[in-house]
Formats: structure tokens, C-alpha cells, sequence
């Protein structure tokens, strides 16, 4: 929405059902909320509202955007006491986060969609260091926000959990272990496929499998997720993965999920910020942005695309 001032006309009609109250709630004239209207309709495409009787009711577009325009509004209005030295309607500022392909995947679809309704000029920029780089970087203000699993991160670091997730196993569609109950035996006779990097808590899953009796079936390491799927559907290779990253990549890639038949150990995802942003007006509207975004697992899941 490039007028964002068109969600307190949005809220009021949703609320009032009526173009007269609604202008007198906000004190303007009805022409004022009426040329609002039109232009609301113009941005979505879509009557938004249609007079009923004597009433103005939503149409089924204005229903399903409704919740995610009032949540904006309410988010914009929980940073009002900060306005004086940031207000993210006017700000251009660009916020570097510390996260891994998984990170981009899972969560910046998400987070892009919501920041050009409420902060149409800020920017996000991603960077992956390795974990004492990303220490400096956040030390040295150069890196805002780090997202992901990073327990090893050192003092004068503080952190937010968002959501936790499993594993599970991945593998091609037709993989013979998929037609079959996945049994801990069968488990631990596949090939596996392992995604490995210093910077992250991941390396625990590792020591689970190896532990299990996998060592000597980690048969392929490589350091990024999104290669992953074209080694799976051209091999018989299986791989431990992250449940919400497993998900999304099922929707575009001929993968099939099961449990997992041996336990390992889940893990959280946080958010973690240096001690010298803790009290900087920008980096805390960032991180309640982040934490009312994903503090709810389902946010990330892909919308189930309709039957043609």
C-alpha cells in the first residue's frame, strides 16, 4: 500500500460498516472517507466494501486481507513511542541480517510482504559469515539482527526465541525407503546427505546421527540447503532436515517427508542482537517486528495453492 495513512480509512469502514459513522469517528467529512474508498479500491482491485441494506459490508477480498492490514496498523501504532527517532513509514534504513539460505527461504518471503505494507522504504540485506564474523559484525553495528540456531554465540549477545522446530527425512519421491515403513534399521542403512556449517547449532545433528550409527553412511556434505533438493530427486540419498524447510520444499520439488524413526533432538529459532543495539530505537522495532511476525510457526507455511 503506498498510502499507509488508507489503513485508518480501511479500519474505520471495518469497524463502522458505515461511510457517515466512519467519518465522524475520524473527524473528517464523508466525502474525505468516501474519496479514501475509491482509492482503496483501486489499490486492491476490488469493491472492498458494498452497500448492504444500510450498511456497508466487506466483500470476501476485504475479509481475507483484513487481518493482515489491521495487525500492520496495530504494529505501526505499537511504535508510536518511538516515532521521535524512528518511524518506519518514513525511514529508508536498511537492516543487515545474519541468517543462512534456510533463513531466506523460511522467513523473508514473509517478512518482505509485511515491510512494504508497513515500512514501504526499508530494505533488508543478508549476509552469512561465519559465527566470529558474525560476532564482529554485530559488535561493530555492521550486522543488526543474526537469525537462525546459534547456541554458541558469546556473551553481551542477547536473544529472542521465535518458534521451535524437528527433523525429519527427506527423500525423492519413489525412493524405495518411502514405500516402506521407515524403520530406525532402514534408517541407518541409507545413504545420507548432510548439511554442515560452523556458524550454526546445526552441527549437533551430526553428533545424533554419528551416535545413532550413521557415520560411515554421511556419504555426501555440503554446506547450503537449496542444493539440496536437486541431490535428492537425482539420487537415493536421504536427509535429516529442518520440518518447516522440509514443507516448503515439498510444494516445489518431488519430495516426499517422514518421520523421523530414531530420536534427535530438536532445536529454537532465535533472533540475536548486540548489547549495543539493545536500547537503539531502529533495531528494537526490527526485532518486535520479527517476533510478532514468527512467534507463530504457521506464518511461514506456504499458502496451499487452489485446485485447477
Amino acid at each position: 500500500m503506498k498510502d499507509l495513512n488508507l489503513l485508518l480509512f480501511f479500519e474505520a469502514l471495518w469497524r463502522d460498516r458505515s461511510v457517515t459513522l466512519a467519518a465522524e469517528n475520524l473527524n473528517l467529512s464523508q466525502g474525505a472517507v468516501s474519496t479514501a474508498l475509491k482509492r482503496l479500491r483501486t489499490e486492491y482491485g476490488d469493491k472492498l466494501f458494498a452497500q448492504v441494506g444500510r450498511r456497508m459490508e466487506p466483500t470476501s477480498h476485504a475479509e481475507m486481507i483484513a487481518p493482515q492490514l489491521l495487525e500492520a496498523l496495530a504494529m505501526i501504532r505499537a511504535t508510536g513511542e518511538e516515532r521521535d527517532e524512528f518511524d518506519p513509514l518514513t525511514s529508508t534504513r536498511t537492516f543487515t541480517i545474519r541468517t543462512r539460505d534456510i533463513g531466506e527461504v523460511v522467513c523473508f518471503p514473509t517478512l518482505i510482504r509485511f515491510l512494504r505494507e508497513v515500512a514501504p522504504g526499508v530494505k533488508i540485506r543478508s549476509v552469512s559469515p561465519s559465527l566470529k564474523d558474525t560476532m564482529a559484525g554485530l559488535a561493530s553495528s555492521q550486522i543488526d539482527i543474526a537469525l537462525g540456531f546459534m547456541p554458541a554465540l558469546e556473551t553481551g549477545i542477547h536473544s529472542t526465541p521465535l518458534f521451535a522446530q524437528d527433523y525429519v527425512c527427506v527423500m525423492r519421491a519413489g525412493h524405495p525407503a518411502s514405500l516402506v515403513e521407515m524403520t530406525p534399521e532402514l534408517f541407518l542403512a541409507q545413504d545420507h546427505m548432510l548439511v554442515e556449517n560452523s556458524g550454526s547449532g546445526h552441527l549437533q545433528l551430526e553428533r545424533a546421527l554419528v551416535k545413532a550409527g550413521a557415520r560411515h553412511q554421511i556419504k555426501v556434505r555440503h554446506p547450503q540447503y537449496l542444493s539440496a533438493p536437486w541431490l535428492l530427486t537425482g539420487t537415493d540419498l536421504i536427509w535429516t532436515a529442518p520440518a518447516i524447510l522440509a514443507e516448503i520444499l515439498c510444494r516445489s520439488f518431488p519430495l516426499v517427508v517422514t518421520p523421523l524413526p530414531i530420536k534427535i533432538p530438536g532445536f529454537e529459532i532465535a533472533i540475536y542482537w548486540h548489547e549495543r543495539a539493545h536500547q537503539d530505537p531502529a533495531n528494537k522495532w526490527f526485532r518486535s517486528i520479527l517476533v510478532n511476525l514468527f512467534k507463530n510457526e504457521e506464518r511461514l507455511r506456504p499458502a496451499r495453492q487452489p485446485a485447477v
